[in-house]
């Protein structure tokens, strides 16, 4: 009987160890398992971000753009939007062709530049739209003799030379010589109603792309403030002279953009 018991006893005794440890083996468990509960998981990766321009207030539609209407924001990546600037200097001076509002995203689709008039107008861009920064549209009489046999193309640069009476003899003109150049290295916008058709001076293909016209009577340049006066003077002095009283657009070769020190040029004009 006593034998019997203290064998119970030893089987209880390791029943009840056997116990324990299963119960520490399920209390560190379950430790572990509220402890990956709790924080124990990996942080998400960062959300990535790109800085972009948005209207800092409503911009209405053929608006040009200022500093004082853009703003910065950093916003998820892929919750930007196609053609978005990412720096305000590109999108300032800018007209807006559609409403914006505050907070949106500015798109290179929703406003037209020089850059960018003749992409969304084509052949009906307005004139103001693809006249370079800073620049003035200036037009001048033509003829198919003084455009280069009417060989000059928008687009084209050339080097204008007036032909008529110089009130003070340009300084390196030839003694009795009567013409002397009046700028150098001008754009030339449009020939009569055909506008240019590229923003880029090495685009030969978008210059070549408006055909020649022979029988085009004015030329718009794009010329300074300055020089616009100075085109309206020259213009003057030759107006109605014939041939040998008029503004020559002397064509330059493709590419090159040199101006020549060397060469006589205008003082004052004479009235006609």
């Amino acid at each position: 009987m006593i034998k019997n018991l203290a064998i119970g006893s030893g089987n209880n005794r390791t029943l009840l160890l056997a116990a324990l440890l299963l119960g520490l083996i399920s209390a560190i468990l379950i430790g572990v398992y509220l402890s990956s509960l709790n924080g124990g998981e990996e942080a998400p990766p960062p959300v990535t971000t790109r800085t972009v321009v948005v209207a800092a207030a409503g911009i209405d539609p053929l608006t040009q753009i200022t500093a004082e209407m853009l703003a910065v924001k950093a916003i998820p990546l892929d919750l930007v939007l196609t053609g978005a600037f990412d720096d305000t200097e590109d999108a300032i001076g800018q007209t807006a062709q559609v409403s914006i509002v505050p907070g949106e995203q500015i798109l290179r689709s929703k406003v037209t530049s020089p850059d960018s008039a003749l992409v969304f107008f084509g052949d009906e861009a307005p004139l103001s739209l693809i006249i370079p920064e800073g620049m003035r549209a200036f037009t001048i009489a033509t003829s198919s003799v003084g455009a280069a046999g009417g060989l000059v193309r928008p687009g084209d640069y050339v080097d204008l030379i007036v032909t008529g009476e110089a009130i003070d003899a340009p300084e390196g003109a030839l003694t009795g010589a009567s013409a002397c150049y009046a700028l150098q290295n001008v754009e030339v916008l449009a020939l009569n109603s055909s506008l240019k058709q590229t923003t880029s001076s090495s685009d030969a293909a978008g210059i070549a792309a408006v055909e020649a016209n022979s029988e085009a009577s004015r030329a718009t340049l794009a010329v300074s403030s300055e020089e616009a006066w100075q085109l309206a003077a020259a213009q003057r002095s030759v107006s109605g002279g014939g041939v040998e009283k008029q503004l020559w657009m002397s064509l330059r070769p493709f590419g090159d953009t040199s101006v020549n020190a060397g060469l006589p040029t205008c003082q004052t004009f004479a009235g006609s």
